[in-house]
């Protein structure tokens, strides 16, 4: 359930799940490889342009950097606010001091994971699109590094 529901609807009786390592990485994967095809879709949209000095290599690589810091903010948000369940959400006078410090402890370790899967939504996105850029270097998509 999201953070923002559960806040407004009052305090939790029941201690929710916690997203899995593996999971955290298979977002940040689909987000990665998600703008990336959109960053080939555009890319193949700017038309080339004649003369000596065009502007459309230069507007192929803003777009793909803009997508990659996109695809980043939208990770962080998914994994920092919309899936986590705050401490502060749930309500621990029916649970044990134990059992509140090792959510607590339980969400420390999540909060490090997702940094981690952000990061990693980063490299992958940049990796694959070097990857793409250097294969299909006669390509519109050659214009990305």
């Amino acid at each position: 359930m999201n953070a923002f529901i559960l806040l407004a609807a009052g305090k939790l009786t029941t201690i929710p799940k916690v997203f899995t390592d593996v999971n955290m990485f298979v977002t940040a994967a689909v987000c990665a490889v998600g703008f990336l095809l959109l960053a080939i879709l555009i890319s193949s949209l700017i038309k080339y342009e004649p003369g000596s000095n065009p502007k459309d290599p230069r507007k192929r690589r803003l777009w793909f950097w803009i997508l990659g810091v996109l695809a980043v903010i939208l990770v962080f948000v998914l994994l920092f606010f919309v899936i986590p369940v705050p401490v502060e959400a749930i309500d621990w006078t029916k649970f044990t001091p134990k059992l509140k410090q090792d959510y607590e402890n339980l969400m420390a370790h999540y909060t490090m994971m997702a940094g981690i899967a952000t990061g990693t939504c980063f490299v992958a996105y940049v990796v694959l699109g070097l990857i793409l850029s250097k294969v299909f270097k006669n390509k519109k998509i050659g214009d990305w590094f």
